[in-house]
């Protein structure tokens, strides 16, 4: 029976455990005793929770290794420390840290090309992590082609790949070197089945995520900018229309009144009380060249007569040419009219 059977075997197994993926990682986040990392950290605050992981997969050139923590720079140290082990900076990594350790796995990236989204259960195995066992410890695991050994303690960790038979003494071997408290676990397809998938992270693979995010991101902020200039030109566009119309509508009112202003005028032009001004002034400018002065002026009925007295020097001629008669001499001067009040003075008479 191959692996291929053997993990059709235990799909419904693995299938629980990952369905258990986000209660396991809510009891961990609270658990305050210890303080362990998870190398998806930075593909989770990216892309959100992780989706969906394949197959368990043993990459043929995995590496394991232990390097000091520091604080808030763990991303850091295990990178570095990867990218020299696996003499790549392209490299997919998972780690766990506690106290001033930090335990690693490592496989270049192009050794996952073929197995994308898979996992390693070793990751599931590293300290502190859920599956894990109180160190020091053997982890061996036999397939078909090859078999796996990691030795974790808390000053190590190491991979070694084999036969069987190799793995098998040497895992024997290591257990006696590390004295009574070593064990040695066999991990097989059950025990995979019920452990918690740990996802590989990959730098690279972030990056590249981040610059499609930043890409998009970009995208919508060019559509968001031509949207508001598209809006502004809009409304520009209306205020303009709207300026138009009342332009419009302002000129229109404008020539109304200057039409009425002007048929006004040229009602005052033809109306009789415009003669009748022209009339007096004609009179009045008459009288002020001979110094002579208005005593009457009365309109009645269309009809206009006058009265004045000018000195008696005035001559007919411009007598005349105000349209006065002479009627009577008197102390103050020459008494003159226009024909209305030589008339009216007649009529007066015959009464």
């Amino acid at each position: 029976m191959g692996i291929g059977e053997h993990i059709k075997k235990a799909s419904h197994t693995f299938r629980q455990s990952l369905g258990r993926k986000e209660e396991v990682g809510s009891a961990q986040s609270a658990s305050g005793d210890i303080a362990s990392e998870s190398s998806s950290s930075l593909l989770q605050a990216l892309t959100g929770p992780v989706g969906d992981i394949g197959e368990f997969y043993f990459p043929p050139d995995l590496i394991g290794g232990i390097c000091p923590r520091v604080a808030g720079k763990e991303e850091e140290i295990v990178w570095n420390a990867a990218a020299e082990a696996c003499d790549s900076e392209r490299v997919h990594v998972v780690w766990q840290s506690f106290g001033n350790c930090i335990w690693y796995l490592a496989v270049r990236s192009a050794d996952l090309a073929s197995h994308i989204n898979s996992w390693c259960p070793l990751a599931a195995l590293l300290p502190t992590a859920r599956d894990a066992e109180n160190l020091p410890l053997c982890y061996t695991y036999f397939g078909e082609e090859m078999a796996v050994l990691m030795v974790v303690t808390v000053e190590e960790l190491h991979i070694f790949r084999g036969t069987a038979a190799v793995v098998r003494a040497k895992a024997e071997r290591t257990v006696r070197e590390l004295g009574d408290k070593a064990r040695t676990i066999n991990v097989d397809l059950f025990r995979i089945g019920q452990m918690t998938p740990v996802p590989w992270y990959s730098a690279s693979l972030f990056e590249d995520r981040a610059r499609r995010i930043l890409s998009t991101v970009s995208v919508l902020a060019s559509l968001l900018i031509v949207g508001m200039s598209f809006l502004v030109w809009l409304s520009a566009s209306m205020a303009m229309i709207a300026a138009r119309h009342d332009l419009a509508s302002a000129l229109e009112h404008t020539q109304v009144k200057t039409m009425t202003l002007l048929r006004n005028a040229e009602g005052l032009r033809s109306s009789p009380l415009r003669e009748q001004i022209s009339k007096f002034l004609n009179v009045n400018d008459g009288l002020l060249s001979l110094n002579g002065f208005l005593t009457v002026y009365d309109i009645k009925e269309q009809t206009t007569r006058w009265r004045a007295i000018v000195p008696p020097s005035a001559t007919a001629d411009r007598i005349s040419a105000m349209g006065g008669k002479n009627i009577e001499s008197n102390d103050q001067g020459v008494v003159i009219g226009n024909d209305a009040e030589i008339e009216y003075e007649a009529s007066k008479e015959k009464r």
